[in-house]
């Protein structure tokens, strides 16, 4: 399978790992964490599902279980 990703959606992802790389900083130097720093972790795990296509897994009953692993998109009604 080959997977596409646009140039902005590269940019994107370039933003995200240089915030990332600005939070581990922080938290190396400072062994501390800037709430600016958990609000771009959390941009970074949005950007994540939406580029990569990450989806919650479902229960036998269908419903979202957001507390379990991800899964791929297209891997969601596999059992494994």
């Amino acid at each position: 399978m080959t997977y596409e990703i646009t140039h902005q959606q590269r940019l994107e992802l370039l933003e995200a790992h240089n915030n990332l790389r600005t939070a581990l900083s922080t938290v190396a130097d400072c062994h501390d964490l800037w709430l600016s720093d958990i609000r771009n972790l959390e941009k970074l795990e949005c950007d994540l599902h939406r580029i990569f296509k990450f989806v919650p897994k479902q229960d036998e009953g269908g419903y979202s279980m957001f507390y379990a692993n991800w899964v791929l998109d297209e891997d969601d009604d596999d059992d494994s």
